[in-house]
């Protein structure tokens, strides 16, 4: 074996290791599964937006690319995000827009802040 023929190798090794680490990288947090609504957050935290009667605006929004959350009975707001292949929640929720949806995922907690990891949609 050439040195050439090494250092490819060796590269070649690095790059499927380092693909199947980045594959396997999981947000760490529980298994959950939420109730509520989804929300254009701008909407939603600039003027409390929600209901069918702003479903239009909200689905606009999204589509634009505004975060959404899911708020639950409690008022308790979830940042959303997809958990497959970087998959952005617009993806996962905006036919959903201001209607009741149950989430399961991983929810992870930091910095007073939550979001869930979307792996389902009901």
């Amino acid at each position: 074996m050439t040195i050439h023929t090494a250092r490819v190798s060796f590269v070649g090794v690095g790059l499927v290791v380092l693909t199947a680490a980045v594959g396997l990288a999981q947000p760490k947090g529980a298994t959950v599964t939420i109730k509520g609504e989804a929300v254009d957050l701008w909407c939603y935290m600039e003027g409390g937006d929600r209901g069918p009667a702003n479903k239009e605006c909200a689905t606009a929004c999204a589509k634009a690319g505004n975060s959404i959350g899911i708020v639950d009975a409690k008022g308790t707001v979830y940042l959303v995000s997809g958990l497959q292949d970087h998959q952005p929640a617009r993806d996962i929720l905006v036919g959903k827009m201001n209607e009741a949806v149950e989430v399961s995922g991983t929810l992870v907690k930091k910095g007073g802040a939550q979001m869930i990891f979307v792996k389902s949609v009901k």
